[in-house]
């Protein structure tokens, strides 16, 4: 089952991120980034027999030069026992129906270098490799 992530998948979502992240954060740090992100609407889990498994971030933007609302994965994880079983794909097609029906044009991931699987994931679920993403740490 697929659902929006409450205060009680917190947990569970917080092991999920540690197994994708390369960033060092704490959990009080994460908790705060968490219940922002589920008070908007953005955590979606993937619950098997009450466990959540799989779990898929997002934002809505407002980009200028589409001049219409796109929809932007921000982390798509799959517990790494459970990889391959079509939990990724299930969430991602979820996510698709969701972003279609507020609206959006597009849907938009990126992926770190390194994470070649998820390349072949989105290239696999007909997504465009057309862009780059730069990124510059603030000192924080």
């Amino acid at each position: 089952m697929i659902r929006p992530a409450t205060k009680d998948d917190m947990c569970a979502v917080y092991e999920l991120i540690r197994q994708l992240s390369t960033h060092d954060f704490s959990k009080a740090q994460f908790i705060d980034c968490y219940l922002n992100n589920i008070e908007r609407g953005q955590v979606l889990v993937y619950e098997k027999g009450f466990i959540v498994c799989g779990c898929l971030v997002f934002n809505i933007h407002y980009y200028l030069h589409f001049s219409r609302k796109s929809a932007e994965i921000v982390n798509i994880v799959v517990d790494k026992n459970l990889r391959g079983q079509g939990i990724g794909k299930e969430l991602l097609a979820f996510f698709e129906q969701l972003a279609l029906e507020k609206g959006c044009i597009c849907l938009e991931a990126d992926s770190g270098r390194h994470r070649e699987a998820a390349h072949r994931f989105y290239l696999r679920e007909g997504f465009l490799l057309n862009h780059y993403k730069f990124t510059k740490g603030l000192g924080q």
